[in-house]
C-alpha cells in the first residue's frame, strides 16, 4: 500500500508540472497520450497492491496447505528413485505376469490381423438389423434391433400361416410393428438361420457388402 500511495503523489506531482506550463492538462494528456500509460501505470500498481495485501492476510491460513501438498509430492516423487528389496519368488511372478501380458497382446493383434472378419459385428439379415460378438470362431451374444429406434426387439413363434411358421420380430417403442420375420418353427430355429447367414459371408467375404436377405 505504500508503493501505492507513492505512486498517486508522484502523478499529482506530474500533474502540477505539467498545469503550469499548460493551462489545460487534460487536452495536453489525450494529445500526447501519456494519460493512458499514467492511468494504466497507477490500476496494474492498486491491484497489485490489493492483490499483495490479500495475500499477506491470509498466506499464514494457506501456508500449511501448501507445504503438506508439497511435501506429499516429494515423498511420492522419492518413491521412483529409492531401492527394495523383495524375494526372489515375487520377481519371478511378476515378470511372468508381464510375458503373460505381452504374449495375449502379440497374439490378439495376429488374430485381429489375420481374422479381418472379427470386426465384422453387425449387418442386415432377413429385413432385420442384428449385432453380435467372436468368442474365438464362434458367433454368441446374437441379437437383433429396431432400425428406426434402435430398442431391442421381441419376438412371437406362435403365428402360424400356410407357407410355414414364421418368427416375427417386433419393435414394443414403435407401436409394436413388425420389423422382420424369419422362417422357421421356434426362435431357436431363427436364430440359427441368422447364423448360417452370417458364416456363409464370412466365407464367401461378403460380409462387408450390407445385403437384405429373405
Amino acid at each position: 500500500m505504500v508503493e501505492v500511495a507513492s505512486t498517486l503523489a508522484h502523478l499529482v506531482e506530474r500533474l502540477e508540472l505539467l498545469g503550469r506550463g499548460n493551462g489545460n492538462v487534460l487536452d495536453f494528456y489525450m494529445a500526447t497520450g501519456e494519460s493512458h500509460t499514467v492511468r494504466n501505470g497507477v490500476i496494474a500498481t492498486v491491484v497489485g497492491g490489493v492483490f499483495l495485501w490479500i495475500l499477506g492476510a491470509f498466506w499464514a491460513s494457506i501456508k500449511p496447505v501448501i507445504s503438506w501438498f508439497w511435501e506429499k509430492a516429494q515423498a511420492f516423487a522419492g518413491l521412483f528413485g529409492d531401492t527394495y528389496s523383495a524375494p526372489g519368488w515375487a520377481l519371478a511372478i511378476l515378470g511372468l505376469l508381464a510375458l503373460v501380458t505381452v504374449i495375449r497382446a502379440v497374439v490378439a493383434l495376429r488374430s485381429n490381423y489375420a481374422a479381418p472378419h472379427l470386426s465384422y459385428i453387425e449387418d442386415t439379415l432377413f429385413g432385420i438389423k442384428w449385432r453380435w460378438s467372436w468368442e474365438g470362431g464362434d458367433i454368441s451374444n446374437l441379437w437383433c434391433f429396431c432400425p428406426a429406434c434402435d430398442s431391442e426387439l421381441v419376438y412371437d413363434d406362435r403365428v402360424r400361416s400356410p407357407e410355414g411358421p414364421p418368427v416375427l420380430f417386433i419393435c414394443e417403442r414403435c407401436n409394436r410393428t413388425v420389423v422382420g420375420r424369419v422362417e422357421g418353427n421356434s426362435i431357436d430355429y431363427a436364430l440359427d438361420a441368422v447364423r448360417r447367414e452370417i458364416r456363409r459371408r464370412v466365407r464367401t467375404e461378403q460380409y462387408a457388402v450390407k445385403q437384405d436377405v429373405g
